[in-house]
This record gives structure tokens, C-alpha cells and sequence, in this order.
């Protein structure tokens, strides 16, 4: 399988877990549900996005896009998608390497 595959299989049993559908956006509340966090976390992650002009990727990976509709944001699937995509990836491209905590040992 590839990676976006995986996190979509992951999102579809985490919304499963929320009791919720998939649909194209999800309010601020149902992301807080979704990936389990706080509504200080999520105005974090979402006031945190900002696109690298030469990657064309988020700075913060840990970052959510976001737009306003009337007074509430939302997050649409597909960022959710690929935010757990990013956010798996991330750590094993630039986790620590099990290698390097023999250097102090």
C-alpha cells in the first residue's frame, strides 16, 4: 500500500472511533475529536500553516490548513489525509537513529 492509502485507511477507523462519517470538511469540534486533541491545540495547529514558497509544503509539519466558513473553521479530508501522511513521514525521515544514542553511551 502507499503511504496516502495508509493514512486514509488510518483516518477512516479514527472517524469510525469518533463515530462520525466521512464527508468533505469537519468542523473545528470534529477534529478536535477525530485526532483526539484540545481546542488550544487545534487553534495551534491551524493559526501555525504556512506554505513553503519552494516546497510547496507546509513549514510545521505539525500544522493544519484551514479555511472560515461564517465563525467556524473547518478542515477538509483530504488535509487530514495529509497531515497524517506528513506526520508519519516525518518521523522516520528525520527521527533520532537508534545508532546515534551509542555515540554517548
Amino acid at each position: 500500500m502507499v503511504v496516502i492509502e495508509l493514512a486514509e485507511k488510518k483516518l477512516d477507523g479514527m472517524l469510525r472511533a469518533a463515530g462520525l462519517v466521512k464527508k468533505a470538511s469537519y468542523t473545528s469540534g470534529e477534529v478536535q475529536t477525530i485526532l483526539q486533541i484540545s481546542a488550544r491545540t487545534f487553534w495551534y495547529m491551524t493559526s501555525g500553516f504556512e506554505l513553503d514558497a519552494e516546497t510547496g509544503q507546509p513549514r510545521n509539519p505539525a500544522s493544519l490548513d484551514s479555511y472560515l466558513l461564517r465563525r467556524t473553521k473547518r478542515v477538509r479530508y483530504d488535509e487530514l489525509v495529509e497531515y497524517l501522511t506528513r506526520n508519519n513521514t516525518y518521523e522516520r525521515k528525520h527521527g533520532i537513529d537508534p545508532r546515534q544514542l551509542d555515540l554517548f553511551g
